[in-house]
């Protein structure tokens, strides 16, 4: 019976990897590099803005640390399933626009191999890429004529991970995930002047797909029988990307009012003529080395205080659109969640687990000299 669930799992999970070409990010910053980077772990981590360095739950799939997968209980099989919404608003001194879409997230499960081993399989999104940002302008020679832009990107990583957990003494654990990353980054520059039916569009497209290893190790005691403390830390390895870019020039009939430019190139009944297109089998994409660092400290089943560190210096690599643009990607969040009363029979609302964030991010972005930081508050239930 377990074999046949299990087979039915992965046949999901298989599956599911298939249909991670949805893509739901829309932010003009990611018209750089890799993309929005994904570090923020799954639905507890989240509410806690990507907590996970020392988080230690028994009912939590804590990837971003494989170490905390051996918190869970020996008799007990966790399967995760995540949907992602998103609703945003842009806004510059001039123009607005509004997004909001919703996708799949993330599949997967854990569960104990032995006393002492505890493992997981699951795939998630690493970083995303969605942009579309439009511009007119005048034709210097001719004033009279206008000139369109658009640049359009789409497309992103996908982490497929295998974790182990393993219990060394009574109070110590380490993990190791085994990662394959893989995807496509296309980004596409369109021009078209007002005068004519025609445009060209440059289009790149850029496929990854490389294996990496995250290692983490937990330190976890209690005071009392009552409060505890747990210390984390977690180290990923750079990559260089076995990578290939498609690079097209093409002749088309495309108009921005009609549809994305993906859409408009796999329909056959648009005139598209390729006017040149070459292939490089070694581009080079590269990510860092990160490090992270974390701890958290409470009373059981009741409080949980925590505090992440991560540090990734993009400064030396090469990678796309890599003139100067990148710095070293520093991540802090202090997290927090409570539980009334876990056993309460008689009040739902007091078992409810209540949590929140504050975070701040001086990201790998660096634009006209000035590192690119994001900040804010987070909570769920």
């Amino acid at each position: 019976m377990i074999k046949k669930s299990l087979l039915i799992i992965a046949t999901i999970l298989l599956t599911t990897i298939y249909s991670f070409g949805q893509n739901i990010t829309n932010s003009p910053y990611t018209i750089f590099g890799v993309g929005e980077i994904d570090r923020n772990g799954f639905n507890n981590s989240k509410a806690m803005g990507g907590l996970a360095t020392g988080l230690r739950k028994s009912n939590q799939i804590n990837y971003m640390n494989p170490a905390a997968m051996s918190a869970q209980d020996t008799m007990s099989f966790i399967l995760d399933i995540g949907i992602n919404g998103i609703f945003k608003d842009l806004k510059s001194s001039t123009e607005s626009s509004e997004f909001n879409d919703f996708a799949f997230n993330h599949l997967a499960i854990s569960f104990p191999v032995t006393r002492w081993w505890f493992a997981g399989i699951g795939v998630t999104p690493y970083s995303k890429i969605g942009y579309d940002i439009q511009q007119v302008g005048d034709f210097a020679p001719n004033d009279t004529v206008q000139m369109h832009y658009d640049y359009y990107g789409n497309g992103g990583i996908n982490q497929l991970f295998i974790s182990n957990s393993f219990k060394i003494f009574d109070n110590l654990s380490v993990g190791f995930n085994f990662n394959y990353l893989f995807g496509s980054l296309e980004q596409y520059n369109m021009v078209f002047s007002d005068i004519s039916i025609f445009s060209t569009v440059i289009a790149d497209e850029v496929a990854i797909k490389k294996v990496t290893f995250d290692f983490g190790a937990q330190y976890y005691n209690t005071i009392q029988d009552k409060y505890f403390y747990n210390v984390g830390v977690t180290y990923s390895n750079s990559a260089s990307f076995n990578s290939e870019k498609k690079h097209s020039v093409l002749n088309t009939t495309y108009n921005w009012s009609e549809m994305t430019i993906v859409d408009y190139l796999k329909s056959n009944s648009r005139i598209v003529d390729t006017i040149t297109s070459s292939i490089d089998s070694k581009y080079n994409v590269e990510i860092p080395d990160r490090y992270s660092f974390g701890f958290t400290t409470g009373i059981e089943n009741k409080l949980i205080v925590g505090f992440d560190y991560s540090y990734q210096d993009w400064s030396k690599v090469e990678t796309i659109n890599s003139n100067d643009t990148y710095d070293v990607d520093q991540y802090y969040n202090f997290g927090i969640e409570y539980i009334p009363n876990k056993y309460s029979l008689r009040n739902y609302f007091k078992r409810i687990n209540y949590r929140a964030c504050a975070y701040l991010n001086n990201s790998y972005l660096k634009l006209n000299g000035e590192q690119i930081k994001n900040y804010g508050i987070t909570f769920g239930l």
